[in-house]
């Protein structure tokens, strides 16, 4: 009888050795799936904080090209209603002699375009504006979106 008390006494701390093992892994690899929840709620929040940003700058943007159109339309609109005059600025030399010539040398006048160069010009700079506009959004996208792979 005691051979089998000391059998039972044997098994039971078998089982009770390989439970506390079973016990030990299944907590090891509670903390390691806690550490990757931890892992994933914080890319998860970087995420999110990057879609504000990104939302933000989107709104920033298109209110400040919102602004530029209406300021465009607003020059376009002067220039072709001739509320507004494009100059440049040209040096001419008088004629020798002349009697208005009379120690002046070079002199510098204005010469103003007319309605349709200066539409053209006003048009071709409205141009170039808004493709800055967009190159400084998409510089701003990349940086916000992007901030390691910008130094």
């Amino acid at each position: 009888m005691t051979n089998y008390l000391i059998a039972a006494l044997v098994a039971c701390g078998v089982v009770i050795y390989a439970g506390w093992q079973k016990i030990e892994a299944q907590g090891v690899a509670l903390d390691q799936a806690t550490k990757q929840i931890s892992t994933l709620e914080a890319e998860a929040k970087s995420r999110r904080n990057t879609i504000r940003l990104l939302a933000d700058l989107d709104t920033q943007h298109t209110q400040e090209r919102e602004r530029a159109n209406q300021t465009n339309a607003s020059l376009r609109a002067d220039v072709a209603t001739g509320n507004r005059r494009l100059s440049v600025l040209t040096s001419s030399l008088l004629a020798a002699g002349s009697a208005s010539a009379t120690g002046l040398g070079n002199a510098k006048t204005r010469a103003e375009l007319d309605a349709a160069a200066a539409e053209r010009i006003v048009r071709i700079a409205n141009d170039g504006d808004d493709a800055i506009r967009q190159l400084t959004a998409l510089q701003d996208y990349v940086r916000t979106a992007c901030p390691g792979a910008v130094q």
